[in-house]
């Protein structure tokens, strides 16, 4: 009986640890799930904000979406590199031409979250001494991704030869933003041995290519600003340096200054369905039309230009749209677009491949490495047979 008594005993003994381990398990997971939901994300949060913090030590004004609150959506925030006082504060608002304070009222409502960018961007690579001792006559700026690799290659071996016209000085430079995908070690190698990239921290997205168009402005006024002139492109691109210097930039009855050429785009519409590549949300450009523009696939100015994009663009609200965006920016300026003396020199489609058609324009769209070492070999070979 007693031994019976005792194995009851011992069997409600571990029934009830079971049921006790099972009660411990219960509430150290609860207890965790409410750690991860509520604890975490506010250290983490406060852990995020701290790099921000340090990247903007250096203050520059750059625009900021307001959002999440009524009470932040009011209006647009700037931060500086100096603190103003009130006065000056009203004194500088006072200065703004109506069109930038109307653009910015339209404008600072509930943007999407991605379209957020708080600061300048600092250099990880830079080439600051490239135009120490010289004068550059054309400075070519690049948009390149860390993929493209071989296209960059073929670049410097054809139209971005920096010795591709005796007696004209050009400087070649590829931007870049940063891929969180990959490491910088090949980039950094790359740059080390050719010695023309230039990075900034910002991610490398379509988003933010005119993050990008703004590093290479910042990069001329900074370290180029006696250049005589610039030409921003993209990798994809088959540009005639040659006829793009001989026959258009040594023009004697060219401006010197406030010059900006291109692919000029008229009456351009925004794209307001979201599945487009270049869907641009009524809040970010509340108007029916976009100004006059030249395509990003290639446009040319005089270097003074590039000061004034780069000040003018803290006053702009921005807009991925780069090509958009600059055309923004110098219509704020009172520049306008000078048109190319054929409208067939600027391409922003492919142009099927002759030496003598590609003698005589200025850049072609979508061309592959393979062809643009192919066509650059063909062209010079044959140049000379065509009128």
């Amino acid at each position: 009986m007693k031994m019976g008594s005792r194995t009851v005993w011992k069997r409600h003994f571990y029934t009830s640890w079971r049921c006790t381990k099972l009660y411990i398990f219960l509430i150290a997971s609860f207890c965790f799930l409410l750690t991860y939901i509520f604890l975490i994300p506010s250290v983490s949060h406060h852990l995020a904000i701290l790099p921000s913090i340090h990247v903007q030590e250096k203050w520059y004004r750059v625009f900021f979406f307001a959002r999440d609150t009524e009470e932040e959506s009011k209006g647009s925030v700037f931060f500086r590199k100096d603190s103003m006082s009130g006065a000056e504060e009203s004194s500088q608002k006072s200065q703004e031409p109506e069109g930038d304070a109307n653009l910015s009222s339209s404008i600072s409502k509930r943007i999407p979250e991605n379209y957020i960018h708080l600061h300048s961007y600092r250099f990880l690579i830079n080439e600051s001494d490239k135009c120490a001792e010289r004068a550059p006559f054309l400075l070519l700026l690049i948009a390149t991704k860390f993929d493209e690799h071989e296209h960059r290659q073929a670049i410097r071996k054809t139209w971005g030869n920096e010795k591709l016209v005796p007696g004209v000085e050009i400087i070649r430079l590829f931007m870049l933003g940063v891929n969180k995908r990959v490491t910088n070690q090949a980039i950094l190698r790359e740059s080390q041995h050719y010695r023309d990239i230039i990075q900034q921290e910002f991610v490398d997205t379509y988003q933010n290519l005119t993050l990008k168009t703004l590093m290479g402005m910042k990069w001329v006024t900074t370290y180029c600003s006696k250049a005589s002139f610039v030409m921003k492109t993209d990798s994809d691109m088959f540009v005639n340096t040659e006829y793009l210097i001989q026959k258009l930039l040594w023009n004697v009855k060219l401006p010197k200054t406030d010059y900006f050429t291109g692919s000029i785009m008229i009456g351009y519409q925004p794209h307001r369905f979201k599945t487009s590549k270049w869907y641009m949300p009524k809040e970010m450009y509340p108007e029916d039309e976009y100004p006059n523009f030249c395509s990003g696939t290639g446009y040319v100015f005089s270097t003074d230009v590039a000061t004034k994009i780069l000040n003018r663009s803290l006053k702009v609200p921005y807009l991925y749209l780069e090509d958009i965006y600059v055309a923004l920016c110098l219509k704020r300026e009172g520049i306008s677009l000078t048109p190319p003396p054929r409208g067939a020199l600027f391409n922003i489609h492919s142009i099927p491949f002759s030496p003598c058609t590609y003698h005589n324009l200025i850049t072609s769209h979508e061309v592959s490495p393979n062809n643009l070492l192919f066509f650059w070999k063909t062209l010079q070979d044959k140049k000379h047979e065509c009128p």
